[in-house]
């Protein structure tokens, strides 16, 4: 399978004993046959996290890169991590997860990933794993961790099964991420389609059993669902604090592209991520991809005319009547008259517009 988008890099972090490795761990195990690259840095000279994750096994290929000289976002070279992840998205890898260490700065090794130059990579959001039994009595020791849950793209509230008071934990995280999506999870087990396109699994599963066809985003999302049923995990086991992951998607016809952009930055509450096509008023049409704040557009090239917007909306605690309001609120009335420059405020995320602004800045 070729690829020609960029290879997303995720950034999981969290508290010392948070359960990084446990969640980076469980999706080796379970992405069902995803190409995933690992980047692993440990706060000292010896990496035992880097040894962790190698023993992990798991059914794809698996590249594991340790930087055991110090914690990436303070003491390696800046040039060094973004080396690493050019040399892993080269090996048609489907997703790049940086393991960050307990002590490291997320803001700095975000920044790293956001600004880093080489096209083959994208920002595929920060993972932040909080410890729910431990939580209140960390952040009242660490005030800065309040920082780190308001930066997360998605909040993974885990070991919820030993936790005295989960919702209160909950409540801790929305008075500092009131609008991230949170996933209550035992053992750091995240369901890997939120890491990984439910369709890129389906079709890496598809070429082992040599069949062609490839399950939707809805299917596959249906799928682990029944999995789980199936296993004997129950609801009760996996799901708390109505924290279930849900797909919404919503046809529609052109929007208004300022609105749009307002939607894109500012998504509903719980939304992880959205991507599909965006058409505008002018008859633009875009592929648009984003993870939290962080959105990437692209011109769709040869289309034919008079296609609709298309999007999918994935997150945890969504409110699918609101994500439909926000979305109609950008349509663009028919007697609106088109206009040319509404457009700039979508391809001002393409990756042209950000070499030329990267260009002008140097």
């Amino acid at each position: 399978m070729s690829r020609r988008a960029p290879v997303p890099v995720v950034v999981v972090a969290g508290y010392l004993g948070a359960g990084k490795s446990t969640l980076l761990n469980h999706l080796l195990a379970g992405a069902d046959g995803a190409r995933i690259g690992v980047v692993v840095n440990d706060f000292g000279a010896v990496n035992i996290d880097a040894l962790l994750v190698a023993g992990a096994g798991g059914p794809g290929p698996v590249q594991t890169v340790s930087l055991s000289n110090g914690c990436v976002c303070c003491t390696v070279d800046d040039d060094e991590l973004e080396d690493v992840l050019g040399a892993l998205a080269a090996r048609d890898l489907d997703v790049i997860v940086v393991e960050a260490s307990g002590l490291a700065e997320p803001a700095a090794m975000v920044r790293r990933v956001v600004l880093a130059a080489d096209p083959r990579i994208d920002y595929g959001g920060l993972v932040y794993v909080a410890d729910a039994a431990h939580l209140a009595d960390t952040v009242e020791r660490h005030p800065s961790l309040r920082h780190h849950l308001a930066l997360a793209d998605l909040i993974v509230l885990n070991k919820i099964d030993v936790a005295g008071d989960p919702d209160a934990a909950q409540a801790l995280v929305r008075e500092h991420a009131p609008s991230a999506p949170v996933i209550g999870t035992v053992n750091a087990a995240l369901p890997p389609e939120l890491l990984v396109d439910a369709e890129v699994l389906a079709e890496r599963a598809a070429a082992r059993e040599g069949t062609a066809r490839q399950l939707t985003l809805d299917e596959a999302l249906r799928e682990h669902d029944h999995d789980h049923t199936a296993h004997g995990h129950t609801d009760h086991d996996h799901r708390h604090l109505h924290d279930g992951y849900t797909a919404v998607d919503v046809a529609t016809g052109p929007l208004d592209a300022r609105r749009a952009e307002r939607l894109l930055t500012d998504p509903p509450r719980g939304v992880f991520r959205v991507k599909g096509f965006v058409t505008c008023a002018d008859g633009t049409r875009l592929e648009v991809h984003t993870v939290g704040r962080h959105v990437r557009t692209t011109v769709e090239r040869g289309r034919r005319t008079g296609e609709p917007t298309v999007l999918v909306f994935l997150g945890a605690g969504v409110d699918e009547a609101e994500i439909r309001r926000r979305v109609e609120g950008c349509v663009a009335a028919p007697d609106e008259p088109a206009d040319a420059q509404a457009a700039l405020s979508l391809l001002r995320f393409s990756a042209a517009a950000q070499e030329d602004s990267a260009i002008a800045e140097s």
